[in-house]
C-alpha cells in the first residue's frame, strides 16, 4: 500500500539523520515512543511543519526529560488537540480507549544558524577503501559500506551548508538590491534571480547524492566484474526504487543481500545479450535446429557454432594500432560470460589483454590463446574469429539459452548429445543455403518456410535437424 502511495525511502524513521530536505512531517508512531519519534522529526527537519499523532499521557502530565521538552516545544512552537475515543470507530481494526494527542509544530529558520560559518565543524573526509577478498559471489566488506555511509554524511553536509549559505547570501542581495530601487531608479536594473524555496532545493540535491552513493556501491563490489554493460544499463533503469531509499549502512546490506537473490536472473541475462550478439551478426556463426513439440508443432531452435565464430566492429580506423576503449570491452565482456559459466571472476588470459600486449602478432595473422578462447584477427576487414577452448562451454550457453526461449524442455539435461548436435548442423547448411541471414533477424516471419526446408532437408541426406532429441530428458536430475 506504501508504495502505491508514494516512495519508501527506509523501514525505521529513527535510523534517518537528517530530514532537512523534507518540509512536512506527518507521523503516526508506535506510542510507546511517539515522543522520542517527535523529537527526532524537530531536530531533523531544518525548516518545515510536523503533524503526529501520540498518546496524550506524555504531554498531560510530562515525568521524563523528553516529554517535558516535548511540551516546551509545542508550547513555543505550535499547538495540541487532546483527542478522547479517537480509536474506537466501527471503521477502526484495533480498536483502545488510549487518549491521543494531536500535536502540530511549525519549525522555522533560527537566526543563530545563519550567522554560523559555513565550514565550522565539518569533518575532514578520511574514507579510504579496503580491498576485497575475491569470490564469485557479490561482497562488499564492513569496512568499505562504513565509509561509504560516513562519506556520504560528510558530502550531504557540506552541500546542505554550501545551499543554505547560497540562500542567505541571496536575502541578503534581495533586501539591498530593494534598499538601492528606493534610491536610484534606471531602466533596465537588473533584479535578482528568483530561487526555488529552500527545501526544494535541499530535496534536489539530496536525492542527486543518493542517487551517486547508491551507484557507488554498486562501482565498490564485484557487482562491474562479472555483469556486462547492457544488464548493467538494464539494472540502472529500473533503479529509482533503491535510489529512494535512505543511505545507511541497514539498507545497503539488505539491498547487498536482495541483489544476491538474484545474482542468477542477472548472470542468465548476460548469457542471453551475448548469444544474441553472436548469432546476429553472421549466418555462419549459428545453427538453426528443431525445438521440441509445442502443440504438436515444431519451433525454430537457435545455437551458437560450437567450433568457430566470428564478431564484426574491430577495424582499426585511422592512424589507430590498437583496439579502441569500446572495442576492448566488448572482448572483456566475452571473456566475462564466459567466466560466468566457468565460475571465476576474470579469466586468466584474457582477450583485451591479447589485443594489448600481442597486437603485432595479432595483426601479422598468428592465431593466439586466451583462456577460454583461441582468437585471429583480420585487421583489414575488422573481424575477430574466436575457436572456442572448451566446446562445452558453448554447450551450456545453448542449453541456457535454449530453455529461456523455450526452444527446450525446462528439464532436458545438461549436456549437448553429439551426435544430435551434427545432425542439425549438416542439415542447417543446406537450409541456409536457400533462406540466409533473414531467418536470424525474424525467425517468427520465416519459421513455416524453415521448417519445411527443414524436413525436405531431413529426407533428402537421412538425418536429423533435432538437435535436443527428447532423449535428453532421460539426463535431466
Amino acid at each position: 500500500m506504501l508504495r502505491q502511495k508514494g516512495t519508501i525511502v527506509g523501514t525505521d524513521f529513527m535510523d534517518t539523520k537528517d530530514l532537512s530536505m523534507y518540509s512536512h512531517i506527518l507521523m503516526n508512531p508506535p506510542f510507546r515512543v511517539g515522543v522520542k519519534h517527535v523529537l527526532h522529526a524537530w531536530k531533523g527537519i531544518f525548516v518545515g511543519e510536523i503533524a503526529a499523532i501520540i498518546n496524550a499521557t506524555g504531554l498531560r502530565n510530562p515525568t521524563t526529560a523528553d516529554e517535558q521538552r516535548l511540551a516546551d516545544l509545542v508550547k513555543l512552537h505550535g499547538s495540541v488537540e487532546f483527542v478522547e475515543a479517537a480509536f474506537t470507530s466501527p471503521d477502526t481494526q484495533r480498536k483502545t480507549e488510549v487518549e491521543i494527542a494531536m500535536v502540530y509544530l511549525e519549525k522555522k529558520r533560527d537566526g543563530r544558524f545563519w550567522d554560523s560559518d559555513i565550514l565550522t565543524g565539518l569533518e575532514a573526509d578520511k574514507t579510504e577503501f579496503a580491498e576485497v577478498e575475491k569470490g564469485t559471489g557479490l561482497a562488499i566488506s564492513n569496512g568499505q559500506v562504513v565509509e561509504l555511509v560516513r562519506a556520504f554524511n560528510a558530502t550531504w553536509e557540506a552541500r546542505k551548508r554550501k545551499i543554505i549559505a547560497e540562500e542567505r547570501s541571496y536575502i541578503y542581495d534581495t533586501f539591498f538590491r530593494a534598499e538601492v530601487r528606493k534610491i536610484v531608479v534606471e531602466d533596465g536594473m537588473p533584479f535578482e534571480e528568483r530561487l526555488d524555496p529552500l527545501h526544494k532545493r535541499l530535496s534536489a540535491s539530496y536525492s542527486e547524492l543518493k542517487r551517486a552513493a547508491w551507484i557507488s556501491v554498486l562501482n565498490t563490489s564485484d557487482f562491474r566484474k562479472y555483469l556486462t554493460s547492457k544488464v548493467i544499463k538494464q539494472i540502472l533503469s529500473d533503479f529509482e526504487p533503491v535510489c529512494s531509499l535512505a543511505f545507511t549502512e541497514a539498507n545497503i546490506y539488505g539491498f547487498m543481500q536482495g541483489f544476491a537473490m538474484n545474482q542468477g536472473d542477472f548472470q542468465q541475462q548476460a548469457i542471453l545479450n551475448f548469444f544474441d550478439q553472436v548469432v546476429h551478426r553472421y549466418s555462419d556463426n549459428c545453427v538453426l535446429y528443431k525445438s521440441w513439440k509445442s502443440n504438436e508443432k515444431h519451433q525454430i531452435g537457435m545455437a551458437l557454432q560450437r567450433r568457430r565464430f566470428i564478431l564484426g566492429g574491430f577495424s582499426l580506423d585511422g592512424w589507430r594500432s590498437t583496439l579502441d576503449y569500446f572495442q576492448k570491452l566488448r572482448l572483456q565482456e566475452i571473456d566475462r560470460v564466459m567466466a560466468i559459466l566457468d565460475g571465476k571472476n576474470t579469466p586468466q588470459v584474457g582477450l583485451s589483454d591479447l589485443f594489448e600486449h600481442q597486437m603485432d602478432a595479432l595483426r601479422n595473422g598468428q592465431r593466439l590463446s586466451g583462456t577460454y578462447f583461441e582468437v585471429r584477427f583480420y585487421p583489414g576487414i575488422g573481424t575477430i574469429h574466436f575457436f572456442p577452448r572448451d566446446q562445452k562451454m558453448i554447450d551450456r550457453i545453448n542449453i541456457i539459452v535454449g530453455k529461456a526461449r523455450q526452444w527446450i524442455p525446462e528439464n532436458y539435461g545438461d549436456e549437448v548429445d553429439q551426435a544430435a548436435y551434427k545432425s542439425a548442423e549438416k542439415v542447417n547448411a543446406k537450409v541456409m543455403k536457400k533462406i540466409g541471414w533473414q531467418a536470424l533477424h525474424d525467425p517468427g516471419k520465416y519459421e513455416e518456410e524453415v521448417i519445411e526446408l527443414m524436413e525436405k532437408a531431413e529426407l533428402e541426406i537421412g538425418q536429423s535437424a533435432e538437435m535436443f532429441p527428447l532423449i535428453g530428458l532421460k539426463k535431466a536430475s
